[in-house]
């Protein structure tokens, strides 16, 4: 029931992080930093390091609630295209 909760308190942030998705690429970015986190979750286990655990669980917590209001809210084109982001820099 409390992740019920938390997850519709979230929706307003999430729909504007969707809204600004094209021009930012933050979920690209954000996907690429939890990849990057995952490669040193087993040593991190071994080693009993919370913290990494910590910040890996709430990264994987951010894109799956992102991920649900993407879903709910596009076609599958209008998905694609913000999982293609470039940097127009």
């Amino acid at each position: 029931a409390e992740l019920k909760l938390l997850e519709e308190a979230i929706i307003p942030v999430c729909k504007s992080l969707v809204e600004k998705n094209p021009q930012t690429g933050n979920l690209g970015s954000l996907s690429k930093v939890f990849l990057s986190r995952t490669k040193e979750l087993k040593i991190s286990a071994e080693c009993q390091n919370h913290l990494l655990i910590w910040q890996a669980h709430n990264a994987l917590f951010i894109i799956c609630c992102l991920l649900k209001v993407f879903i709910s809210q596009m076609s599958e084109e209008e998905l694609q295209l913000h999982f293609t982001y470039e940097d127009k820099a």
